[in-house]
C-alpha cells in the first residue's frame, strides 16, 4: 500500500512537470507572437511656428501623427518631412501658408500665397537666380505674412573700417544696409563715405571713419600789429618807428576732431587774453623834397603883397615846412582895383586864381618859378578861367598888364603850407 502509494506519487510528479513544461512553452510562444504584433512607440516633435508639440506614437505616417497631435493643416499649408524617420525619435515641421510679395528684377510685383521657405517660393514661381543676381533674403528664411522678397542685381561691395577691409556680395540697397551686412556698428560721431543713405552700385568702396572730439587748452602768442601813420615831418621815402611792437599772450581752448586716431581739424571755442599786444607804429613821410630852382632873381624879393606868417621860414626861396608840392604852369592876370575875387576878397597880388577842386579856397601857398622868380606867399581866393582848358595850374594876380606880360607863362613850384 505504501509502495503503491509511493508509485502513484512518483507517477503524479512526472505528469505534473510535463504539464508545467507544456504550459510554459505555450506562454512563451504566445508572448513572442504578441510582441511581434505591437511595434515600439517613439517620440516625434512637431514644430508649428513658435509652438512645439511632442507626440509619443507608434504610427509611421507623418500626416497621421500630425492628426494624432490634433494639429490642423489647411490646403495651402506644407508639412516638411526632411527630418522625419518613421520608428525613430525625429522632427516634423509645419509651414503655414503666408501671403507674400515677390518683386522681379524688372520691377514686376507678384502677390501669392505660399508655405515654406524663400527657396520654396522661388520654386513655386519658377524663378531661377542667375549669376550676378541675388535674393533679398536667405533662401532658408521661413515665409511670413506680409513678407516681401526681391530679386536684385548683385553688387561687389568693399567695406573698410577699423583697419580691416571686407569684400561683400550684396543686393540693391543703401550704404547703411551694407554696414549692417558687414556687422559694423557706427558710433555717435562716426562718419561714412559715401553717405549712409547712398544707393549701392557695383564695385562701390565704403569707408567708415571713427570720429571723436576732444578739448585742449594751450598758451599762444598774440603777434603785435603793424600800423603806419603818415607825417609831413618826414620826406617821402623816409620812415621811423615811433612805437616798438610787443607780442601779447593768450590761452586758447580748442575742440579737436580726431579721425581714426589722427587730429583732422581744430576749432577754437574760447580764449582768454593774458597780455595785450602793443602795436608797432611806423611814421611814413609825405613831405616832398623841394624842387631845385635856378638862382633867385631880384634877390628873392616876393611879388606878393601879402604878409607871410612869422612862423614861415624861407631858405633859398623855399619854405622849410610844407605839406606837399604841386608843380605846373602859372599864367598872370590883372583886374581893376577894388574888384572882388570869387571868395569875396578884394584883388591884390598874393590872392591867386586856382582850380578849387585841386586847391581849395583859403589854401595857404608859397610859389616860386623854376627860373628863380619868387611870387611868394599866396592864398587861393579866385577861380581862374583856365580851369576848363586844363592848360595852367594857377593864375597869379599882378597889379598891371605890363607885369602880366612880363610874367607870361612860367613853370612854377607851389608849396602847400
Amino acid at each position: 500500500m505504501i509502495t503503491e502509494l509511493k508509485g502513484y506519487a512518483k507517477a503524479t510528479r512526472v505528469t505534473f512537470w510535463k504539464v508545467t513544461a507544456l504550459i510554459l512553452a505555450f506562454a512563451v510562444l504566445c508572448a513572442g507572437t504578441a510582441f511581434a504584433a505591437v511595434p515600439n512607440a517613439y517620440v516625434v516633435d512637431i514644430y508649428d511656428g513658435s509652438e512645439i508639440t511632442r507626440v509619443e506614437t507608434t504610427k509611421t505616417d507623418a500626416y497621421e501623427i500630425v492628426k494624432q497631435a490634433k494639429i490642423d493643416l489647411s490646403e495651402k499649408d506644407k508639412l516638411s518631412l526632411d527630418a522625419f524617420v518613421p520608428g525613430e525619435d525625429c522632427v516634423l515641421t509645419v509651414y503655414r501658408a503666408a501671403t507674400v510679395t515677390f518683386v522681379r528684377l524688372d520691377g514686376e510685383t507678384v502677390y501669392t500665397v505660399c508655405a515654406g521657405t524663400v527657396a520654396d517660393l522661388l520654386t513655386e514661381l519658377a524663378v531661377t537666380v542667375e549669376e550676378g543676381q541675388l535674393v533679398s533674403l536667405p533662401t532658408s528664411t521661413v515665409l511670413e505674412d506680409g513678407m516681401t522678397v526681391k530679386l536684385t542685381n548683385a553688387y561687389h561691395v568693399s567695406v573698410t573700417a577699423d583697419g580691416t577691409q571686407q569684400a561683400l556680395l550684396l543686393g540693391e540697397g543703401t550704404v547703411a544696409e551694407a554696414l549692417v551686412a558687414a556687422n559694423i556698428t557706427m558710433g555717435e560721431n562716426d562718419e561714412v563715405s559715401p553717405a549712409a543713405d547712398s544707393a549701392l552700385y557695383d564695385n562701390i568702396s565704403i569707408t567708415v571713419y571713427r570720429v571723436e572730439y576732444t578739448e585742449r587748452t594751450v598758451n599762444e602768442t598774440i603777434p603785435f600789429a603793424k600800423k603806419t601813420e603818415k607825417t609831413s615831418a618826414l620826406y617821402k621815402g623816409q620812415s621811423e618807428i615811433r612805437q616798438a611792437g610787443e607780442n601779447g599772450e593768450k590761452t586758447v581752448t580748442y575742440r579737436d576732431k580726431i579721425v581714426d586716431g589722427v587730429r583732422a581739424s581744430s576749432e577754437a571755442i574760447s580764449e582768454t587774453v593774458l597780455k595785450e599786444a602793443v602795436p608797432q607804429i611806423t611814421a611814413v613821410g609825405t613831405k616832398q623834397k623841394a624842387v631845385a630852382v635856378a638862382s633867385l632873381r631880384n634877390g628873392g624879393t616876393p611879388i606878393s603883397e601879402l604878409t607871410a606868417p612869422e612862423t614861415l621860414q624861407i631858405v633859398d626861396g623855399a619854405p622849410t615846412q610844407y605839406s606837399k608840392i604841386i608843380t605846373g604852369k602859372a599864367a598872370a592876370y590883372t583886374a581893376a582895383p577894388g574888384s572882388k575875387t570869387a571868395s569875396g576878397r578884394a584883388v591884390k597880388p598874393g590872392y591867386i586864381a586856382v582850380n578849387p577842386n585841386q586847391i581849395p579856397y583859403g589854401s595857404k601857398l608859397w610859389i616860386v618859378s623854376t627860373d628863380g622868380i619868387v611870387y611868394g606867399y599866396a592864398i587861393a581866393a579866385d577861380t581862374g578861367g583856365f580851369v576848363h582848358k586844363g592848360k595852367f595850374t594857377v593864375d597869379l594876380f599882378m597889379n598891371t598888364e605890363s607885369e602880366c606880360r612880363q610874367w607870361g607863362s612860367r613853370d612854377v613850384v607851389i608849396y602847400v603850407l
